[in-house]
């Protein structure tokens, strides 16, 4: 009788410690879901960030170079018989600062680092029209000689379909 007790008090035991092991199972689940939507939270914060800062890098570089357009153009009305290769440079340099934002926008694209989805509704025309209009392409994008191969990998992910197929 007293080995049956003993074997009684063992499956209590046992399922004693079941049923807490179940318990602290169930919570430390719960933790580890509302740790997952933190971090995923975490993770959707940074990138609104990301984006926020690639859309005020590529306005101030337009900015920029809409300035430089300004001054160039003041001062060949202002010097119309003076050298303005000097006013060349300094706009050829806004220009390509310019397109460097977009380069690296490409770049955090490309690694995924952004949303894509967003990153396509916002910038799609934007790229395009670098690349395709404009009368800098033949200098900035041709296919085999750019420095600008984030903007051209991106812009051939988009517009040349066949490619995927």
């Amino acid at each position: 009788m007293k080995d049956c007790i003993f074997e009684i008090i063992a499956i209590l035991i046992s399922l004693a410690a079941l049923i807490f092991t179940l318990i602290d199972r169930k919570k430390q689940s719960e933790r580890l879901k509302k740790s997952d939507e933190k971090a995923e939270r975490a993770i959707r914060l940074s990138e609104g960030n990301i984006e926020l800062s690639i859309r005020n890098s590529i306005s101030e570089g337009r900015h920029r170079m809409n300035m430089s357009i300004k001054d160039l153009q003041n001062f060949k009305l202002l010097h119309p018989d003076n050298d303005i290769s000097i006013m060349s440079k300094l706009f050829y340099s806004a220009l390509e600062d310019f397109l460097n934002h977009y380069e690296r926008a490409c770049m955090l694209y490309l690694d995924d680092k952004i949303d894509k989805n967003r990153f396509k509704l916002e910038y799609s025309t934007e790229i395009r029209n670098l690349v395709e209009k404009g009368e800098y392409k033949e200098k900035y994008f041709p296919a085999h000689t750019s420095k600008y191969r984030a903007i051209l990998l991106v812009y051939n992910s988009w517009e040349n379909l066949e490619a995927e197929k």
